[in-house]
């Protein structure tokens, strides 16, 4: 299907959204020409952002899966002093995760980093690969590989947050007819052009840096516009019988019924209150119910998975999941060690890590990735009250397809007739996108590595030197 590119602004600097859609069918095989399914992704160049994915659940009724805002320009707000800045779906970078105390020694040089986060720097800072305009350097509808893909490049100089050398970022996005969203990182060391002679600046430009790039979507698989079969959508509707106006019903998205498969028991250990590596890793497999991490453990057989709910209710703190898995090498990589991983990770390998899957709609999303980490965060710290408008969704009454979909509450049929001719003629549909309302699981190399010995290869650029990642979503619906 051909990619639809819409320009949104063009001062001060060009914004563009790019909508992608393959043809797949409910189990992610190749569609046939009677059973098509579509699965769609919206990015949007600011932040190299996914905005929306849509998938169809086990009834064909198309689904958004990311939690998100329907308005470009709510996720520059974002940046603003006071927001509660999420990081819908954006690419992360620098460097993901902490730095403690927003510094690292590298070459002998001490580089201060700008805090993002009390004393450390998060997730690149103040203005990190979130919060920068990045640029569409090519589209294609079909490149032989089975589906369209968008190229985006961000450029970031020597010293930006205050991280050494001009490092050029691009992030492929490719969608397969397998029912994929594959996502391919390049980044490189690269001198910017300089007046003749001018040597010293060709030399910053080239400083030995350190990258560390993730993507932080928030999945909901049960769909963010998808009210719960317990929704009272009769009631909200014969309440206003008499009111010629659109109704507004508020969805409480949430994940406490999917269920989730890691394939690793083993954590990267986080120090309490800091919340950065201690440099140990911690196993949680066999923990006994009730010692408080055997919620940790997703062990379970690949075609299975352990519901998040217990975590969320007994994790001290109240905030739920927010833990750093490591994940072991496969073995075509010949990796022995963790100190053995540099700045590609495990690429080109792309093992299968996890599946997370919503029992009410049937959809599943399997993850394969290249990077030894894998972050799992259930949205703890997320306040819907604090967030501008998200996302909803406008449906006519009483016709609407929505209302006799069974992952909907239908109207009776004298509720039908009596709203055409006296209530509301259309319902909006308004997520609500507050703590537990979606999960994130973000490939990533281990937090601060840059300041752990054996860690500190995989995040360590020099000139020359090419950081790749892979990571692929692959999403199914029975």
């Amino acid at each position: 299907m051909p990619i639809k590119t819409t320009t949104l602004s063009t001062d001060p600097v060009l914004v563009q959204q790019h909508e992608l859609s393959v043809s797949v069918d409910s189990t992610g095989r190749s569609a046939s020409n009677t059973d098509r399914k579509v699965l769609s992704v919206t990015i949007l160049t600011y932040g190299a952002t996914l905005t929306h994915l849509t998938f169809p659940d086990r009834w064909g009724q198309p689904q958004d899966l990311t939690l998100g805002f329907d308005h470009w320009e709510d996720y520059l707000a974002q940046a603003e002093s006071g927001a509660i800045n999420p990081f819908f779906g954006a690419v992360i970078g620098r460097t993901a995760s902490r730095i403690a105390h927003a510094s690292f020694e590298l070459e002998g040089n001490t580089h201060a980093l700008k805090a993002s986060n009390g004393v450390d720097c998060q997730h690149g800072g103040p203005l990190g690969f979130d919060k920068q305009h990045w640029s569409t350097i090519s589209t294609t509808d079909d490149d032989g590989s089975g589906g369209p893909s968008v190229t985006l490049q961000l450029i970031s100089p020597h010293g930006q947050n205050g991280y050494p050398g001009r490092l050029v970022t691009n992030v492929k996005w490719q969608l397969t007819s397998q029912g994929e969203l594959a996502l391919e990182y390049w980044a490189k060391l690269e001198a910017g052009t300089a007046a003749a002679g001018d040597t010293e600046i060709a030399s910053q430009d080239l400083h030995s840096t350190i990258v560390s790039l993730t993507h932080h979507p928030y999945w909901n698989l049960d769909g963010v516009l998808n009210p719960p079969e317990s929704q009272d959508l009769e009631l909200l509707l014969s309440n206003s019988q008499q009111q010629q106006k659109d109704v507004e019903v508020r969805n409480p998205c949430s994940i406490k019924d999917h269920t989730l498969w890691i394939d690793s028991s083993t954590l990267v250990e986080l120090g309490n209150p800091h919340a950065v590596p201690t440099g140990r890793l911690h196993n949680v497999s066999q923990k006994q119910p009730g010692d408080g991490e055997s919620c940790l453990d997703f062990t379970l057989p690949t075609g299975t998975g352990k519901s998040l709910a217990a975590g969320l209710e007994t994790i001290p703190g109240g905030y739920g999941y927010d833990h750093v898995y490591a994940l072991a090498p496969p073995q075509e990589t010949g990796i022995r060690s963790i100190a053995e991983v540099d700045i590609e990770g495990y690429y080109p390998a792309t093992p299968h890590v996890a599946n997370l899957a919503s029992p009410r709609t049937g959809i599943r999303m399997e993850l394969y990735t290249s990077e030894p980490a894998l972050v799992l965060y259930a949205a703890g710290y997320l306040d819907h009250t604090m967030l501008p408008r998200t996302k909803s969704r406008h449906f006519d009454l009483p016709t609407s397809a929505f209302f006799i979909s069974p992952t909907a509450s239908p109207l009776p049929t004298h509720q039908e007739a009596n709203t055409a001719s006296h209530g509301p003629k259309s319902v909006v549909i308004a997520a609500e996108m507050g703590k537990f309302a979606g999960v994130c699981l973000e490939p990533i190399r281990y937090p601060d590595a840059i300041h752990h010995r054996e860690w500190s290869n995989m995040v360590t650029l020099h000139q020359g030197q090419v950081y790749r990642q892979r990571t692929v979503y692959k999403f199914s619906s029975c």
